[in-house]
């Protein structure tokens, strides 16, 4: 069943997509103003280029500006980011962090936050019992991000997913 019928493209309310600036002027002119509701953009690199780091400023940036950011870390300890944060600056009370690598857990904060952003560092750590196969096989990583998808557009939540670079150059 079709929970909104499809509609002439004229009668969609464009204010909903209005971009949010990240404060970081690179990103934001890359993501065409910044991060919307319900869009989701994978962040890919070499491990170490620094998206980490990044991603962290944005999230602090996005949470001093009254916005509920919810920080996922699969590939660090809470304290890591903890220490990463204090070095940059970007202790905030509305970024919350939590160290997770099992994709229902990681939905069940997504449910208790209720977020206006999401970042999920990163996208090959997390898993599913529903899904075959270890955390960053392809298949994993197909479905725990389909499963990101459709969450970040039922709640019109911005979401970033960090994706790593493989050896070959894939993603």
């Amino acid at each position: 069943t079709v929970a909104k019928a499809a509609r002439p493209i004229a009668e969609v309310e464009a204010d909903s997509a209005v971009a949010w600036p990240t404060g970081v002027e690179e990103l934001d002119r890359v993501l065409g103003g910044g991060l919307v509701g319900g869009a989701v953009v994978l962040l890919a690199g070499e491990p170490g280029v620094g998206k980490s780091t990044l991603l962290l400023d944005v999230a602090s940036r996005a949470a001093s500006h009254r916005r509920r950011v919810l920080y996922v870390t699969g590939e660090e300890s809470a304290a890591q980011v903890r220490l990463r944060a204090e070095r940059i600056g970007a202790l905030r009370p509305r970024l919350l962090l939590a160290a997770e690598t099992d994709l229902a857990t990681v939905l069940g904060h997504v449910d208790q936050v209720q977020p206006d952003l999401l970042v999920v560092d990163s996208v090959q750590t997390i898993a599913s019992d529903a899904f075959e196969g270890a955390a960053g096989n392809v298949s994993q990583v197909r479905e725990v991000a389909a499963s990101l998808i459709r969450v970040a557009k039922a709640r019109n939540m911005a979401t970033v997913l960090v994706g790593h670079v493989t050896k070959d150059g894939g993603i």
